[in-house]
């Protein structure tokens, strides 16, 4: 079970950098492609307003969905660490003056 959850924990870290990194930035797809650059949308250049709105709104929705899975996550682990037998601490030798 923990090695899973280790598994799951790596898992969602390279998805959400990924996507917060292809939504922060995605102004890099104008330069690598530049036939993408022809067009508009709402009136401005595309490839202005594009990375714009994925830079607000899509870094924002990749943390939303990020919150969630991560705290969904975070039950998960709680619930493994519940279910672990308690661990019994030795007694403490103290010198006494």
């Amino acid at each position: 079970m923990k090695e899973k959850l280790y598994k799951k924990e790596i898992t969602l870290t390279l998805v959400f950098s990924g996507l917060l990194l292809l939504m922060g930035h995605s102004a890099s797809i104008f330069v690598l492609f530049p036939s993408l650059q022809q067009g508009s949308l709402w009136g401005f250049p595309i490839q202005y307003i594009l990375p714009i709105l994925l830079g607000w709104f899509g870094v924002a929705g990749v943390c939303l969905v990020m919150t969630i899975m991560c705290n969904k996550f975070d039950d998960e682990m709680e619930d493994y660490v519940n279910s672990l037998p308690p661990v019994i601490e030795p007694e403490k030798n103290t010198l006494t003056r």
